[in-house]
């Protein structure tokens, strides 16, 4: 009994300031449907209905939330680590674009085809987030302008290379992609009639790998601690470099299945902008700031974002509610999570120029 007492304090714990964040946030959105003349309680309840309840709305909810749960580990991946990951929509384009390039050109197909064409594309996007590590270690650059910055390059160069060298010929003049991926290398949908996936299972698998590497391996140990104390870590005999390229590629890989998941269970072709447009990267580092990098509030977290997103969407076809509704009222719900972070970084600032101060007057 006891240990059950402690296992749901520890839940609380963990989703208590998130659970407040999303009231405050669902309030912020009623606001503006009051000032709009709308029913908070009917949309609210339409908006639900659209996105959690009705079997074909939640499969839809479901699959669109596969790569924002993917982004969303990638994320706390590298930011657990103490290391600021902005790069995770690059990463997921780098991982996804090989990976198509390798199922359509390369000669082996069905099974094999397609596993190794997931690692391809898997160790694109961790190469890809390992430049950043290098340019850390050898110029002192910047990880969250380097990772910032080549989000646009990787966008542009799969932009030119889908609208030139490896454009599907039978498309029109303004569509840009490649030709489809191979039938046998489809993901299983896992319930006919929708888009639900074998991409949702893998996510799972995602977050329950990141939690026993966290838990029980000594690499999850290190990452963890160069995040939480560097100093301790560096005198535990932790090589901080080593631990941060490794941490940025694992990030990275993350991020490429985030996109191959996209490409081989929906949408069969890499489309230029597909991730760009679709945010999955900036909605899974929401999920990320709402579950306090935790890979399990992460899970439910992206879910409920996706939720959000398919409601929004579907209730702004039955009612002159814009869509943009519901990006207010994630907006709101990371603005308020985002106070913890804001308040516990005042707090350690405040503790540190405090211990400075006393340390001066001993001297």
């Amino acid at each position: 009994m006891k240990g059950r007492k402690n296992i749901l304090l520890s839940i609380w714990e963990v989703m208590r300031h998130p659970l407040f964040a999303t009231i405050f946030g669902l309030l912020i959105g009623a606001i503006f449907m009051l000032i709009s003349d709308k029913s908070p309680i009917t949309v609210y309840a339409n908006m639900f209905n659209k996105s959690f309840i009705m079997p074909y709305y939640l499969m839809q909810t479901l699959t669109r939330a596969t790569p924002i749960i993917i982004c969303g580990i990638a994320t706390a991946a590298a930011w657990r680590a103490g290391y600021i990951n902005i790069g995770v929509e690059g990463q997921m384009i780098t991982g996804a674009f090989a990976a198509t390039l390798c199922a359509l050109y390369l000669p082996i197909g069905g099974f094999v085809g397609m596993i190794i064409s997931i690692l391809v594309g898997m160790l694109a996007g961790g190469l890809y987030a390992t430049i950043v590590s290098v340019l850390n270690i050898k110029f002192k650059t910047s990880i969250v302008i380097a990772t910032l910055m080549l989000n646009y390059v990787a966008n542009y160069i799969a932009s030119y290379l889908v609208s030139v060298p490896f454009k599907d010929p039978a498309a029109g003049g303004l569509s840009l992609q490649t030709l489809p991926i191979p039938e046998g290398m489809h993901f299983l949908i896992l319930k006919e009639g929708t888009t639900m996936n074998f991409g949702f299972i893998i996510s799972i698998i995602v977050v329950v790998s990141f939690l026993y590497m966290e838990k029980k391996m000594v690499f999850g140990y290190e990452s963890k601690m160069t995040g939480l104390n560097p100093s301790f870590a560096k005198y535990g005999g932790i090589k901080e470099n080593k631990v941060m390229i490794k941490t940025l590629a694992l990030s990275g890989a993350i991020a490429a299945l985030a996109g191959i998941c996209e490409i081989y269970g929906f949408k069969y072709r890499y489309v230029d902008g597909m991730f760009t447009s679709a945010s999955y990267a900036w909605t899974g580092l929401m999920a990320a700031l709402i579950a306090n990098l935790h890979p399990v509030g992460i899970f439910f977290s992206a879910i409920f974002l996706s939720g959000l997103q398919v409601g929004g969407q579907a209730i702004q076809r039955t009612s002159n509610i814009p869509v943009q509704m519901s990006t207010v009222i994630q907006s709101s719900i990371t603005l308020f999570v985002s106070v913890k972070f804001a308040w516990g970084f005042w707090k350690k600032k405040k503790k540190t120029k405090k211990i400075s101060k006393d340390g001066g007057e001993l001297a």
